[in-house]
């Protein structure tokens, strides 16, 4: 409860919360205090800033890491040295996190140690390298994200081909539509995603609407929603009805973003799904919605019988009114 009130207190994006957020950097829960530092950054980069420092210090690896990289991407210039400092320290992930910020920094030599880590024996520090990787998100780093599609683990080309969503380029295209046929229901679903930003791939997501996997179907569908295409929209109705909840939780989240007809029905369809998750999820995709349509929803939830639900409802209600 304490990390979803950070969480969606960030989501607020009001100053107001600042207060609130900082008392939570010093949560004794680890998620609680990344979600607050997380959540600084949406509200006030300064802040943010000011908090990174002092938590690259803190017991949580996933913690410390992400204060580096808040560091490197909310500091100037005068930030680079105390970056630097930490491509010294014993954790893979702050190194990571250094080395990425160096390269946003302009220092491209350091691309080198974030490429390193790929071959790590864990496969954590793998797929975290693969993130930092898509986060840098040049043209630079686009042919070492495509080379992974052929790694023989499914979970690096999950990975690799989670990075270059949004950022996938024509010559990806072939390999694209090979990889939506893969056996493995994870990568068929990241390939689809990936395909979002090529208009030209509408015609190889249609098919994937009608996939055994929910999730699959799901990312086709939205990939071809981001891509303004109008094929498969009755895809997200089906899928608010899946015996999996986490299948309706997605879908729930991502209604958030997707701008189809009848999005408010559907919303309200996952607001009053038995399962908790799904209701989390619409709750924040109200949110994200906005608009003069999301603010009567929103107030109705703060009546909810489920605290985290009242507490996401009330931080978007926070957001929509500032």
């Amino acid at each position: 409860m304490r990390a979803a009130a950070a969480r969606a207190a960030g989501e607020s994006q009001d100053v107001n919360v600042i207060p609130l957020l900082n008392k939570a950097t010093e949560d004794v829960y680890p998620t609680a205090r990344l979600f607050a530092l997380q959540g600084l950054q949406k509200v006030s980069p300064a802040t943010a800033l000011k908090a990174a420092r002092r938590m690259t210090g803190d017991t949580d690896i996933w913690v410390r890491s992400a204060a580096v990289e808040i560091l490197g991407d909310e500091g100037g210039p005068e930030v680079v040295e105390e970056v630097r400092a930490f491509l010294k320290s014993y954790d893979v992930p702050m190194r990571m996190a250094a080395s990425s910020g160096l390269v946003k920094h302009g220092e491209g030599k350091y691309l080198a140690d974030v490429l390193e880590p790929l071959t790590h024996p864990i496969p954590d520090r793998r797929y975290q390298a693969i993130g930092y990787l898509g986060k840098i998100g040049t043209e630079e780093v686009l042919p070492h994200l495509s080379k992974l599609f052929d790694h023989e683990e499914p979970e690096m080309v999950f990975y690799s081909l989670k990075a270059v969503e949004g950022k996938a380029t024509p010559d990806m295209l072939p390999k694209l539509r090979e990889l939506i046929k893969r056996d493995n229901a994870s990568v068929r679903q990241a390939a689809a995603l990936a395909m979002g930003n090529l208009r030209e791939a509408e015609p190889d997501l249609i098919p994937l609407c009608a996939d055994k996997d929910g999730m699959v179907k799901l990312s086709a569908a939205l990939a071809l929603n981001r891509m303004g295409s109008n094929s498969c929209q009755i895809v997200f109705e089906e899928l608010l009805k899946h015996p999996d909840y986490s299948v309706r939780s997605s879908t729930a989240r991502v209604l958030g973003e997707s701008k189809i007809p009848d999005r408010v029905r559907l919303l309200k369809m996952a607001l009053d799904d038995e399962h908790s998750r799904v209701r989390t999820a619409a709750v924040r995709a109200v949110g994200m919605m906005g608009g003069p349509e999301a603010f009567p929803i929103l107030v109705e939830l703060l009546q909810d019988p489920l605290e985290v639900v009242r507490t996401y409802a009330a931080g978007n209600l926070i957001h929509i009114l500032h």
